[in-house]
């Protein structure tokens, strides 16, 4: 991955990262504030509730207590009493407490006199009390309102009156809590049930149970209302933890959206930053990938501190490099002229010797008159002509290496080029078997026929010649492919070339032959680079013996124009 996307990513993960941790600390913080004022809601409920049913049993004991004081009821019921005319009228009275039930929108009344005798009631089960409950529950309304417990839970508001004979009158009203709880929940937005043992009592005494609240998830709170006689009830109130999902999703929805942004912005950023440290860095990487050519240029690169530091480097180094470059290519020119005079100085002084000496012994013999002259005369031009056109031909030589052609690339069937140069040898290789083998079909190749056929001659030759020196001699011309190149190798099994020749056998002038001139295989390598391939010594053949030269061909051919340049040694 560039440098420009690894910058932008890692910046853009190291922002989404770090607002992920800030958005998941927030969210818990809030998600914990939440809870808490959900819950503290919660318990408000419960204590407005508490509040409510408090306020209704005072209300319902002022209710009650001007019934007992201003009421017609509980007056006549005394004025009969102290008449003796109770049991005459009791039937009037108790169809008069149903009236006055509902009257006071109570769910039960009760009407008695002291000592457990009920005079009315409503609803009529009530009239089944026990004595001693009913003196009691008198003796209590006297204090306020109280609570009563069990199955149906109640606020109890009783009043009492005592007659002019001094009997006392009661009158005892219930409104039970599952009326008051269920109003008041509707208001509320709750639910409430008992709790407790209150739960198991109304547990008991129902029918079936209630169905399951849709609410999977309820925040619960247990309210305890006490009345004044120390008598308690207990009931849950739940409120559906909706509401405080719905607040917390929204909670996750903004820090999601704030992070989300938050990433974008940092990608942003991340991209553009990263573009300012990677163009001038992209730039210097191209320009540097152009030195090796000599097409570098210096750098107009705009940026931080360092990065304009490494151009201004970048710059001197070229300059510098400019100038180490143009002396070098004096130098190697200079140098280069001197191996050319000193190796071509050598290889015409070795033909000039016999010349001299065949000159010189003409002379003595002519001076002396020696009869041997004309004898000698045959032998000493033939020497001199032999040697003349030794010379001769070394400068020819030298001239091709020096003005090889640029090769005309043409679509060329290389084992039709192979088998051409198998043909014209296999009347030169007498006893050495020449074998051609193709491993794969070859494809076309753009090349120079004639430079081709060049090459693989004098690689056949000198195979030849090398495989003549041992019983049983063989050459063998192989060609591949591997789709993109073709490779052609030539391998005898010959003498083999020694390891201190080995090394400089593309060398000008380098032979192991007696009238070599050492620029075969030099032109050989110098055809292969201009075709965009290369020529190279493989090493010794399978069997350890003779040797392996192999010739790499592309397959689109040479460059345009022959871009490859000649050889060191040989560029003046």
């Amino acid at each position: 991955m560039r440098l420009a996307p690894r910058l932008a990513l890692t910046f853009g993960l190291l922002a989404a990262v770090s607002t992920a941790g800030v958005g998941f600390a927030l969210r818990m913080r809030l998600a914990a504030e939440e809870t808490e004022r959900f819950q503290h809601e919660v318990d408000g409920v419960c204590a407005r509730i508490v509040d409510e049913v408090r306020r209704q049993g005072q209300v319902d004991q002022t209710l009650m207590g001007g019934a007992c004081q201003g009421g017609e009821l509980v007056d006549r019921v005394a004025i009969a009493i102290d008449r003796g005319e109770l049991g005459e009228r009791r039937t009037g009275f108790s169809s008069i407490v149903q009236g006055e039930r509902t009257a006071f929108d109570l769910d039960e009344l009760l009407l008695a006199v002291e000592g457990g005798d009920i005079v009315g009631a409503s609803p009529t089960t009530l009239l089944g009390l026990p004595s001693r409950d009913v003196d009691h529950l008198l003796e209590r309304g006297a204090r306020g309102f109280v609570l009563r417990a069990g199955a149906k839970p109640s606020i109890l508001s009783v009043c009492t009156k005592r007659t002019d004979s001094g009997k006392v009158v009661g009158l005892a009203g219930a409104r039970h809590l599952d009326g008051l709880l269920d109003r008041l929940s509707k208001t509320l937005d709750v639910t409430v049930e008992p709790s407790g043992a209150e739960r198991r009592a109304s547990r008991k005494n129902t029918a079936a149970p209630s169905p399951p609240s849709p609410d999977a998830e309820r925040t619960r709170a247990t309210c305890k209302l006490n009345d004044d006689a120390g008598a308690s009830v207990s009931f849950d109130v739940l409120k559906s933890t909706r509401e405080l999902e719905d607040n917390l999703r929204n909670v996750d929805k903004t820090v999601g959206l704030a992070a989300t942004v938050s990433a974008l912005v940092a990608f942003v950023a991340a991209i553009f930053l990263a573009r300012s440290l990677s163009r001038p860095l992209a730039v210097l990487a191209r320009e540097a990938g152009k030195v090796a050519s000599g097409e570098a240029r210096p750098l107009d690169v705009r940026g931080s501190g360092e990065v304009t530091e490494l151009a201004t480097a970048f710059d001197r180094m070229l300059r510098d490099l400019s100038v180490t470059r143009r002396r070098l290519a004096a130098a190697s020119r200079v140098a280069a002229w001197r191996e050319v005079a000193r190796r071509v100085a050598h290889e015409i002084k070795n033909p000039l010797a016999p010349i001299r000496a065949a000159v010189e012994t003409l002379r003595r013999l002519r001076a002396r008159d020696d009869p041997r002259f004309n004898d000698y005369f045959d032998e000493a031009t033939r020497t001199v002509l032999d040697e003349v056109h030794r010379i001769a031909t070394i400068v020819t030589e030298f001239t091709r290496f020096a003005r090889l052609p640029a090769p005309k690339p043409e679509d060329v069937d290389i084992e039709d080029v192979v088998r051409h140069v198998v043909q014209i040898h296999k009347a030169a290789a007498g006893e050495t078997m020449l074998d051609f083998v193709a491993q794969r079909r070859a494809p076309i190749v753009r090349a120079d026929r004639d430079q081709i056929i060049q090459v693989l001659t004098n690689l056949v030759q000198n195979a030849l010649d090398a495989a003549k020196s041992v019983a049983g001699g063989a050459v063998t011309i192989m060609t591949d492919t591997d789709g993109h190149d073709v490779t052609i190798s030539v391998t005898d099994n010959g003498t083999g070339i020694a390891p201190e020749i080995a090394g400089r056998l593309f060398e000008p002038y380098a032979t192991t032959k007696a009238n070599g001139t050492g620029l075969g295989l030099a032109i050989a390598q110098r055809i292969a680079l201009e075709h965009n391939g290369e020529l190279s010594y493989a090493g010794p053949s399978a069997n350890g013996r003779g040797s392996v030269f192999r010739l790499l061909l592309p397959i689109e051919g040479p460059p345009p124009a022959s871009e490859v340049p000649p050889p060191e040694s040989m560029r003046l």
